[in-house]
């Protein structure tokens, strides 16, 4: 029984990464066009406050694991 992990979908772990990085007046975006994907990778963070792109990145799950929010007993599963 305490092998049993839980599966975290795309929406809830940017939210939960929005939490920890409001503190910090930023937030994570999706790049939506193509321009945007090969220019930033598929994800990246601009401040909230100038609008500027602070920070990008291909991987959401390495973003996760420096923010600390997967918790030991989740995985993230992008099919759900």
């Amino acid at each position: 029984m305490d092998n049993i992990k839980t599966a975290v979908d795309t929406k809830e772990l940017v939210q939960r990464i929005n939490r920890v990085l409001a503190k910090n007046r930023h937030r994570l975006v999706m790049s939506r066009s193509l321009s945007e994907k090969s220019n930033l990778g598929d994800w990246y963070i601009i401040s909230t406050s100038t609008k500027a792109v602070t920070d990008y990145y291909s991987d959401i799950v390495a973003l996760a694991s420096e923010t600390n929010v997967l918790m030991p007993h989740e995985y993230f599963n992008k099919a759900i």
